[in-house]
This record gives structure tokens, C-alpha cells and sequence, in this order.
């Protein structure tokens, strides 16, 4: 009984593309190669079929998804930790239209005392600021001509 060898033809397709095989090199290197003409197959995954009828089909599938993405049921269970809760009720919150912090400010800088102090404050900065301006104004000096030295 002798072995009898059969070449195997291997063909490799990319988004209903037929490319030719290289031969000597590896389908991630094959892979690599057609990158340069695809960019998008540098991440792309490389899928063997089976051999049949001596041929071999590659298949080049890009990586699909969202970077750091995690499943959409991951999104709907309860975040760990304190931090991740708050900001999920702040979140959930301003999509109800509860505002929460944002209702806490208008409220409390409707109150008359804030108003006042606020009012207050506003007084004394205008006032600080006028007597710079004045205090300024004031300490400048101004040379005639007549003072100064003639020049050479």
C-alpha cells in the first residue's frame, strides 16, 4: 500500500472577497499581508474550515463590538460600590426628570437668606474693587514737559 500526497488548495475570503492564497505562509501571515490593503483585518480573526476535496476555506472575520463594552444585561444589573450606585441614581434620575441636585440649588438659592448674603457679598466686592480703582488713580503722577531734562 503506498501514501498517496494530494496538495490542498487553501483559499481565504474576506466580506464575500476571494483572495489568492500566498503560498509558504502561515493565514495569520496571510492575514498580515492583505492588512495592508484591508486596515480593518489587522484585528480580524482567522476562521479555518474544514479540509474536503483538497481544498482548506479561510475566512477572515473583523472583530465587531464596542471597546470596553460589556454585555447589555451587565448594563441592567446593579453597579458594585458606593461610588458606581450614586452616579447610576443621578443618571437614572435626570432621565426621570427628577433633577435632584440641580432642584436642591434652585431652592436654596431662592431662599431669602442666601439672597441676602449673596446680595451682601456683591456690595463688598463692588466697594473693594472701587477703592482699588480709586487708590490707583489717585498715586499717579504725571511729568509736564517743562520737567522734564531736555535731551543732548
Amino acid at each position: 500500500m503506498s501514501i498517496e500526497v494530494t496538495p490542498i488548495v487553501r483559499t481565504f475570503t474576506y466580506n464575500g472577497i476571494l483572495l489568492p492564497d500566498v503560498p509558504g505562509l502561515a493565514p495569520r501571515e496571510v492575514r498580515d499581508l492583505y492588512s495592508a490593503q484591508f486596515p480593518e483585518l489587522v484585528s480580524a480573526e482567522v476562521e479555518a474550515g474544514e479540509v474536503g476535496n483538497g481544498r482548506q476555506d479561510f475566512v477572515f472575520r473583523k472583530a465587531v463590538g464596542t471597546k470596553g463594552a460589556g454585555t447589555h444585561d451587565a448594563v441592567r444589573q446593579a453597579p458594585s460600590g458606593p461610588r458606581l450606585a450614586a452616579l447610576l441614581e443621578r443618571v437614572q434620575a435626570v432621565e426621570r426628570g427628577n433633577l435632584g441636585a440641580t432642584g436642591k440649588l434652585s431652592r436654596a438659592l431662592s431662599r431669602r437668606s442666601v439672597q441676602t448674603r449673596s446680595s451682601a457679598w456683591s456690595q463688598f466686592a463692588h466697594r473693594m474693587l472701587e477703592e482699588q480703582h480709586h487708590a490707583a488713580s489717585v498715586h499717579r503722577a504725571s511729568a509736564t514737559s517743562d520737567m522734564l531734562v531736555p535731551l543732548p
